[in-house]
């Protein structure tokens, strides 16, 4: 070994050593590491400037993350080039590391960046980060190195360059733990602060419900009393219904599962049932409820009629929870141009600031905990509903200004252009009452065999029927019912889906396959389109969601049953 060859390797040594000693300082942040490290080969390589930099070719920019100086240039973190200026750009694109020991005598004596920077000495590599091209640690000096650069000098520029990468690997993988912990806790608590709301809002109603059944079973009741404890239960189980089927409708989004039906509907009759259903809210806080149609407007639209209806209730029924005084206004547009349904809810209620608008599309938030401990709610309510107006080809915007009122926007793009238009002179809808009609529709005349494993729902279902004027009897699991069908007549059968043993599908697969023809209804919780296919494969004739909506088990019975005959 010669003489010179050996001295290389001590000094090659001694700079792996101050590398080493810089990175394995536990006191020095990752920042104050790389500074260390970049005037450390300043000092090795005999240059004034030492940089670390992010590189975007397809941008066009060079910008220094890291820089040193041993002189006093004003070179600063943040300084931003154009990058087919600098020696970067040529760094960033070769494989290996580039040193340029005199611009003025090299092949890049012409290049734009001799002439921008004025650097006449330059020796750079690559970083990657996660296996991409990241940016570029270079050394330059505006005179040429006393010293022209040597392959050992190429070996510490990449060694420094390596241990940079990895660093920066390793700075961002940590971040991300930061952010995605930062992110678990967040959630944590705002699923603990939406348990802790659910559970008071779901005890609200509950405690409606349990206290007033309790009370008309007092013997000192009048009548007039006992009906408005029954009303009271009635609102109240609405309420929890509602919240029950907002945190079922949301979970079904959040796992994919919920099903958007597309039919043909009036809009203005919807708009009508909306107002129908929550004009009493309007009036029991003595607000005034508009409605303006900006017509013309569509005879008929595609869409889900249901989901629809669901987010224009949450809206309008929000618009009045935060109004005390004033107006509540619904307002239906059609844009010709961009094939456009609108629908705008809005109020001069509270209002909202601009930080608590970009709350309040979050689940489990609202606009802040003053508003959950004065109104109540689950904070699910817009962010359902801007997600159904997403499932729906729509979108749902807010306007709002505290203390002056809100206004949300229910946008829906339509599929097909409208046919026929409504204009002010031929509105045909009428708003339908909210009241239930069943006592007064016309008797019906059969025989009903209910299965149903629930002894509340047989006896609420039952008196429902009888009240019809049907002829009801009861078994309570599906062997039975294949049984009692096949030796007994009915006219129609409702039928359980889910029971222990002979569950309602294999209790209606058995009696199909047995050549039974009379028609089969299923009494269903699960009421998806896969679940609808499925009733429809296995012979079902039609399907009732639970909990059993009086009007909808009337209209379904009457399909099935004769008129009663009328005794003169």
């Amino acid at each position: 070994m010669t003489i010179n060859n050996e001295a290389a390797l001590l000094e090659q040594g001694r700079r792996i050593r101050a590398l080493h000693e810089i990175i394995s300082r536990p006191d020095l942040s990752f920042d104050e590491q790389i500074d260390a490290s970049l005037r450390l080969g300043c000092t090795f390589l005999g240059t004034e400037i030492g940089k670390v930099g992010r590189q975007d070719p397809a941008q066009n920019i060079s910008e220094f993350l890291n820089t040193i100086t041993l002189t006093n240039l004003p070179i600063k973190r943040g300084v931003i080039f154009p990058l087919d200026k600098t020696f970067c750009q040529v760094t960033f694109a070769a494989p290996d590391t580039i040193a340029i020991s005199h611009v003025a005598e090299s092949e890049y004596k012409d290049t734009p960046a001799a002439k921008y920077l004025g650097i006449q000495s330059y020796i750079g590599c690559s970083i990657n980060v996660f296996g991409e091209k990241f940016g570029t640690v270079n050394f330059s000096n505006r005179a040429p190195v006393q010293r022209a650069f040597t392959e050992a000098d190429k070996d510490l520029v990449k060694l420094i360059g390596s241990w940079i990468s990895v660093m920066m690997e390793r700075q961002i993988e940590a971040e991300e733990l930061t952010k995605s912990k930062e992110a678990a806790e967040a959630a944590n608590y705002a699923k603990s602060a939406f348990l802790a709301n659910m559970s008071h809002e779901i005890r609200t109603p509950l405690t409606s419900i349990i206290g007033f059944s309790d009370a008309a079973l007092d013997d000192d009741q009048t009548m007039e009393q006992r009906i408005e404890s029954l009303r009271s239960i009635r609102s109240s189980s609405e309420h929890l219904l509602h919240l029950i089927n907002n945190i079922l409708d949301f979970s079904k989004i959040e796992a994919g599962e919920l099903d958007i039906e597309q039919s043909v509907y009036n809009p203005l009759q919807l708009v009508d049932e909306v107002t129908a259903i929550v004009s009493g809210l309007a009036q029991r806080k003595n607000l005034a409820l508009v409605v303006n149609y900006a017509y013309p407007l569509p005879e008929q639209i595609t869409t889900d009629p249901l989901r629809l209806k669901q987010v224009l209730l949450n809206l309008c029924s929000n618009a009045i929870k935060f109004t005390n005084v004033g107006t509540v206004k619904i307002e239906v547009r059609y844009d010709q141009v961009q094939n456009e349904m609108k629908f705008i809810v809005s109020d001069n209620g509270i209002g909202m600031t601009e930080e608590q608008i970009a709350q309040i599309f979050k689940p489990f938030k609202q606009a802040d905990a003053s508003i959950t401990r004065r109104y109540g709610g689950t904070g699910l309510g817009l962010s359902l509903s801007q997600r159904l107006a997403g499932l729906l080809n729509g979108k749902l915007l807010v306007h709002s200004e505290a203390g002056k009122g809100s206004e949300f926007e229910l946008s829906l793009q339509l599929q097909t252009m409208p046919v026929r238009f409504i204009s002010a002179n031929n509105k045909s809808t009428s708003a339908p009452t909210n009241a239930s009609s069943v006592s007064a529709s016309p008797k019906l005349s059969g025989t009903i065999l209910l299965v149903e494993d629930n002894e509340i729902n047989q006896k609420i279902i039952q008196r429902f029927l009888e009240i019809m004027g049907a002829t009801v009897s009861i078994v309570d699991n599906g062997a039975s019912a294949v049984t009692q069908a096949q030796q007994h007549h009915y006219d129609l059968i409702y039928m359980d889906m889910q029971m222990p043993g002979v569950s309602g599908i294999d209790a209606i697969r058995q009696l199909r396959a047995a050549g039974y023809t009379k028609p089969i209804v299923m009494l269903t919780a699960n009421a998806t389109l896969e679940d609808r296919a499925h009733c429809k494969q296995v012979g079902c004739d039609d399907f009732i969601t639970k909990p059993i909506d009086r009007q909808q088990l009337y209209n379904v019975t009457a399909t099935y049953l004769k008129p009663a005959t009328i005794q003169i």
